[in-house]
């Protein structure tokens, strides 16, 4: 491998597969919480993206094969939760997007047989909450949101990665932000007890593919999750499982690392790191810090 080859491999930007959570996520300070305190580190003081794409559960494309690419030099916030207190409608931020990036985005995408269009959709709660958890002001780093698909197909979302991965060599960050495991129709049902086992029996075969296995092999693995005896029970429709198709596409050959486990009923907030350098220090969520 040429020396320009070698640079450009060690200033690929990681990608980020993250489990969301609700608005309340802005003020927890359990584990997610500490996770997002150092992912906003991270994010702002180490990396210095010039940009994050990010792929969002809450926002789906239109047809068999077409997908949206938010363009707005000013997002709009949407508040796209319900039975919340009021302060959490009446949040502002300080982000930006980037038309041109966006649009870049979109070419990526048509490039490689993906229908894709700009849309000035705004950020919904897949996209902000998370990152306004992690970074309270952000005014520097343009944030541009990209649909999943309509439908549920997982080879479709990986490919939709893979068309994306180029953005890595330019200093922009991936992440597909959505949750591990979410089902919300029997939240209440456990509620604060244990999470079942089918909850941990689904989260433990995804950490399994994401950090075992890389390329092809991790891919085609993901992408028969459908087929797993629990993935109904964890996911009644894959919106919130499929951003982690896109993060492993973009990955490629990257291997994985879980930065995050945490659960709640029926809900893991399992959250995954690709590509990471050997000397990352990660938090340990008892305020120390430690290294991969």
């Amino acid at each position: 491998m040429s020396a320009a080859a070698i640079t450009t491999a060690t200033k690929r930007t990681p990608v980020f597969f993250i489990s969301h959570g609700g608005p309340n996520l802005l003020e927890n300070q359990d584990k997610p919480g500490h996770f997002y305190n150092w992912l906003g580190n991270y994010l702002k003081n180490e990396l210095k993206p010039k940009a994050i794409v990010i792929i969002s559960a809450h926002w789906q494309g239109q047809g068999n094969d077409g997908v949206f690419v938010e363009t707005s030099e000013k997002p709009k916030l949407i508040y796209d939760f319900f039975n919340f207190p009021r302060r959490y409608y009446e949040v502002k931020w300080d982000h930006r997007g980037s038309p041109a990036i966006a649009e870049q985005v979109v070419d990526l995408l048509k490039k490689s047989g993906i229908k894709a269009s700009g849309n000035k959709h705004g950020n919904d709660h897949g996209v902000w909450v998370p990152l306004m958890r992690a970074m309270k002001s952000n005014p520097d780093i343009p944030i541009i949101e990209v649909s999943t698909f309509e439908h549920e197909d997982m080879e479709m979302h990986t490919k939709m990665g893979e068309a994306l991965a180029p953005l890595r060599d330019e200093n922009v960050v991936i992440i597909g932000s959505g949750s591990a495991v979410h089902n919300l129709s029997t939240l209440w049902t456990y509620g604060d007890k244990p999470s079942p086992k089918f909850v941990h029996d689904f989260d433990k075969d995804m950490e399994n593919i994401a950090c075992r296995f890389t390329s092809d092999e991790r891919n085609n693995l993901a992408n028969q999750l459908d087929k797993h005896a629990s993935f109904r029970k964890c996911h009644p429709t894959a919106e919130h499982l499929v951003p982690f198709h896109v993060a492993l596409g973009a990955a490629g050959s990257d291997k994985g690392k879980k930065l995050l486990q945490d659960y709640y009923s029926t809900l893991s907030w399992g959250s995954y790191a690709f590509g990471l350098p050997e000397d990352t220090t990660l938090p340990t969520y008892d305020g120390s810090q430690a290294s991969i």
